[in-house]
């Protein structure tokens, strides 16, 4: 199940598409259009919904499933007989599309709200395999984990400095745990909720020996290491261990960005193949319906085809970038051929653990730093 803001803004979106006048009049009719709802689901949202915690995320989703029900390159005012939600299944095969809803098995929809976040992979599946056989594809390198494999120097000399410290008692204990979960996690206004995080559940069954017995060397941790750790370094780095993750983000920076030109310059084409790629592109149109911080988002989402008749790469640079975890920008200017004029969009890579410091293997998250509304190739719903 994905979690609850999500559920709200992308089933309605799917609502919003039904032609009703008000929402909780569509709520109440539970229309079989909605093919993927369980009755589960269906209490869940009537129970968010009279909460009041999220009446902007309906609002904001309701307004824009309306607009893609009278949209021309939409629905044309004609309603679906058929919703399908995607929910929390996983994306399977070569998928591209960051597809949430379909419509009469033939419109894809991607319910956006508040992220600019372009996909969450592994580093090596960026780096070195280009996004190619989409987002599903996972490959590993070393034990999957990308730090001990671009940066084992650095990644050992962090890891010794923080297992010095849990030695000498220089951090502060875990925090307190009570029958529900960590003390002072805020509940959600007008739910219940008693279901403890994964995270937590881990960390309760470890005694403070996990940590004293950790392994001498960063590539032997195990899982329960690792749910130990990030737990414990919750509240940030003990002293020097600050400039050897500074050390380490650097030197990862650095090599991804090497391994991701050598890759690069591995195909031919492969430049415009990999910008198609980090903005998602793929073989099938479809649509954005959500919001960023300044307005709605309302797009088509052009194919490569489309986008090589209205566009031409003119060059895309790859680079380091200094701050926080470690950081890969990328620059694509891009020539329009009807005008003649140059355009950029640009985002980056951040490369992190997956929960926590040390708490789990590094996964590499991409970002799109141009507004969306500014980017070739998507276009505002007509």
């Amino acid at each position: 199940m994905p979690n609850l803001r999500t559920m709200v803004t992308e089933l309605g979106t799917g609502l919003g598409m039904l032609g009703g006048q008000d929402l909780d009049e569509v709520l109440a009719t539970r229309s079989p259009v909605m093919r993927s709802l369980s009755p589960d689901n269906w209490d869940l949202l009537r129970s968010i919904r009279s909460g009041g915690a999220f009446d902007t995320e309906f609002h904001a989703a309701w307004l824009n499933g309306r607009t893609f029900l009278e949209a021309r390159e939409g629905l044309r005012g004609r309603r679906p007989e058929l919703v399908e939600w995607k929910g929390a299944v996983r994306a399977s095969g070569d998928e591209v599309a960051p597809v949430d809803l379909r419509i009469d098995h033939v419109y894809l929809v991607s319910c956006k709200y508040m992220s600019d976040i372009l996909f969450n992979v592994s580093p090596s599946h960026i780096f070195d395999s280009l996004l190619v056989g989409g987002l599903a594809k996972r490959r590993r390198g070393v034990g999957g984990d990308w730090y001990a494999e671009v940066a084992p120097i650095q990644y050992q000399e962090l890891f010794d400095v923080v297992r010095t410290a849990l030695h000498d008692g220089m951090m502060t204990p875990l925090a307190e745990e009570g029958p529900h979960g960590t003390v002072g996690s805020p509940a959600l206004p007008g739910l219940e909720s008693t279901a403890r995080s994964e995270t937590n559940g881990v960390v309760a069954r470890h005694s403070a020996s996990t940590l004293r017995d950790l392994p001498a060397r960063a590539v032997d941790l195990t899982a329960a290491d690792r749910a130990a750790l990030g737990e414990r370094l919750k509240s940030g780095w003990p002293g020097e261990a600050k400039a050897a993750y500074r050390e380490l983000s650097d030197e990862v920076a650095r090599v991804s960005v090497s391994r991701w030109h050598t890759a690069l310059s591995a195909g031919t084409n492969t430049g415009e193949a990999m910008l198609w790629r980090l903005l998602r592109m793929g073989s099938a149109p479809y649509f954005v319906l959500g919001s960023s911080a300044a307005r709605s988002l309302r797009l088509r989402i052009a194919t490569p085809w489309d986008w090589k008749q209205l566009f031409r790469l003119v060059r895309l640079e790859i680079f380091p970038q200094h701050g926080g975890q470690p950081r890969v920008g990328w620059m694509a200017t891009v020539r329009e051929r009807a005008s003649g004029q140059l355009r950029e969009v640009s985002g980056h890579v951040e490369v992190r653990w997956s929960h926590g410091r040390f708490g789990g293997l590094p996964e590499a998250k991409g970002y799109l730093d141009t507004s969306h509304h500014k980017v070739p190739g998507y276009f505002p719903l007509q």
